[in-house]
C-alpha cells in the first residue's frame, strides 16, 4: 500500500504535467480560496488586525499565500505546509516559511507552536484526513485566542450528488483518483465536527452551482444562499474558538 506521501507525490506530479497550478497568471482561482482572502482582507481593512499571522494548511501550490502577499505586503506573515514536496517547491516563493509535512504526525504541533497564529486556513484538507478531530484540536492549540480557523470542504449531498447517488452512482467528487477523500462531509456533520472541538462558526459562503431553471442568477441568488446544503457545491465555514 502507498503512503499518503507517496500518493499525493503522484498527484502533485500530475498537475505539474498538466500544467494545473492556479498561481500561473492565466488560471482561474477556485471560489474557496478566493472567499477565505477576502474574509481576511475584510477583517484588515474594517481595522480588526493591523498586522496578521496566518498559517495556511495544505498549501499546495501557494495560491492564498500569492493572493495575501500580493495584497498586503508586509502586513501578513505567511507560513504553508504541505505532504508533497513538488507542491512546496512551486509555493515556496509565495511564504516567509514551509514546512513538508505530514498535519497528522506529531510533528506538526512541535513545528507550529512556535507561533500563534490569527488565522488558520484549511481549505479542501480536513476530508482528505484518517483523524480530522485531532487535528482540528491541534488547530486549537495554535491559534490566538481571538483568531478564526477558516475551513473548507467538498459538499457530499450537493444537489447533483443526491441525483447520481438515485441513479446508484457514487459520486465523483475528486480530481482525479477515487482515494483522495477519506471523509465525506455534509454540512451538519462539518458543523458538529467543529463544535466537538471548541470551534463555533460565526460565518457561512462558498460556491453555489445550481440548477439552469434558477436564471436569471441575480434574481434567484439570496434564495438559493437559503439551501446551503442542497445548492453548495464547496462550503466554506469561518470560526472562532469557544472557551473549554
Amino acid at each position: 500500500m502507498k503512503s499518503q506521501k507517496e500518493f499525493y507525490e503522484k498527484y502533485w506530479q500530475k498537475r505539474e504535467k498538466d500544467g494545473r497550478f492556479h498561481t500561473k497568471d492565466e488560471m482561474w482561482i477556485p471560489s474557496r480560496i478566493n472567499i477565505a482572502a477576502n474574509i481576511i482582507l475584510k477583517d484588515l481593512n474594517d481595522n480588526i488586525r493591523d498586522s496578521i499571522f496566518v498559517f495556511d494548511i495544505g498549501c499546495g501550490e501557494g495560491t492564498l499565500g500569492k493572493i495575501l502577499k500580493e495584497k498586503l505586503n508586509d502586513k501578513v506573515f505567511v507560513i504553508g505546509c504541505d505532504i508533497s514536496t513538488i507542491a512546496l517547491k512551486n509555493a515556496k516563493c509565495y511564504y516567509d516559511e514551509i514546512y513538508e509535512i505530514d498535519i497528522e504526525s506529531n510533528e506538526f504541533l512541535e513545528i507550529s507552536k512556535r507561533y500563534k497564529f490569527d488565522y488558520i486556513v484549511a481549505l479542501e484538507v480536513l476530508e482528505h484526513l484518517f483523524d480530522p478531530s485531532n487535528v482540528i484540536k491541534n488547530f486549537f492549540k495554535i491559534l490566538k485566542e481571538d483568531g478564526y480557523l477558516i475551513a473548507s470542504f467538498p459538499n457530499m449531498v450537493w444537489y447533483k450528488y443526491r441525483i447520481d447517488m438515485l441513479k446508484g452512482y457514487f459520486p465523483k467528487n475528486y480530481l482525479f483518483y477515487p482515494g483522495e477523500h477519506i471523509q465525506n462531509f455534509k454540512l451538519y456533520s462539518f458543523y458538529s465536527l467543529l463544535e466537538e472541538n471548541h470551534f463555533s462558526p460565526i460565518d457561512l459562503d462558498g460556491q453555489f452551482i445550481y440548477p439552469r431553471i434558477f436564471r436569471p442568477t441575480k434574481l434567484f441568488e439570496s434564495i438559493i444562499r437559503k439551501w446551503p446544503s442542497l445548492f453548495g457545491y464547496q462550503l466554506v465555514i469561518k470560526s472562532k474558538k469557544v472557551q473549554k
